[in-house]
């Protein structure tokens, strides 16, 4: 990846932008989701949000992302409003979902050129050119013309990752990046992230249920439960909390005698 600079010359050239959330809340009906969220995700910064299935992190990942807006509350990107900055595409937010949402029907490389030809970006020649180098630098070569079905999971992640990337965006989301990869190549994932953001300094939100991953990378991480979040952690004071469901959460005991999904049963 030594050209990774050199590719993305604009985006290292523009400053990092923060994300600002100010007493967020995301109802369905009665049922409230997301309630009175309010974080601050610095410029150039890789975030983490975590918390059990079913808390709303995904929910929370679609307001971010501007796929639906919040019941109250505001989200901003460099201070301006969230549905502003998308109305005049001020900013780009690049989406790497958690299945990769490839399209089945598209080679990878015509996955890879679609934001750039429907954008109008660049000449063909050049989107070649750009999809060529992007697929080398994340260790991809020669399966431009694959199909999706024909790539492993750890592939289809990377190919997520490189959609994202050439669309230079201002933020960077991920739905789960190491969902369902074995351990090394889910260490091969969170390690590819780190190493963008590091060299790219593209501001990072990550919803995920990986520990490793938060701990090793995250700048901040943040604990959802029952539409809350109590507090931001560095990846120093999550480990030193004494709080007991953030402790059972990171390292949940098993005991065989005492199930607990018998306790979800009663």
């Amino acid at each position: 990846m030594a050209n990774t600079k050199q590719l993305f010359s604009d985006t290292c050239n523009r400053l990092p932008v923060s994300i600002e959330v100010d007493q967020l809340k995301k109802q369905f009906g009665r049922f409230v989701v997301l309630d009175n969220i309010s974080l601050k995700v610095e410029p150039g910064e890789i975030f983490v949000l975590m918390g059990p299935s079913g808390s709303g992190k995904s929910v929370f990942l679609d307001l971010l992302a501007g796929l639906s807006k919040p019941s109250s509350g505001r989200l901003s990107i460099n201070q301006e409003d969230l549905q502003y900055v998308k109305k005049t595409k001020k900013y780009v937010m690049g989406l790497v979902f958690q299945s990769g949402a490839l399209f089945n029907s598209m080679t990878i490389f015509d996955n890879l050129a679609l934001y750039l030809r429907e954008h109008r970006l660049f000449d063909e020649q050049e989107i070649k050119s750009r999809v060529t180098q992007i697929l080398d630098m994340l260790a991809l070569r020669n399966i431009s013309e694959m199909m999706p079905s024909e790539l492993s999971g750890g592939m289809r992640k990377r190919v997520a990752l490189a959609r994202g990337l050439l669309m230079e965006p201002d933020v960077l989301l991920f739905d789960e990046p190491t969902s369902e990869l074995d351990p090394v190549m889910a260490t091969s994932i969170i390690e590819l992230i780190g190493y963008v953001n590091k060299q790219l300094r593209i501001t990072t939100f990550i919803v995920s249920h990986d520990v490793v991953l938060a701990q090793t990378i995250g700048h901040h991480i943040a604990l959802l439960n029952n539409g809350f979040i109590r507090e931001i952690y560095t990846p120093q004071t999550l480990l030193q909390s004494s709080q007991p469901f953030l402790r059972n959460f990171l390292n949940p005991t098993i005991n065989l005698n005492r199930p607990r999904f018998l306790s979800f049963l009663s």
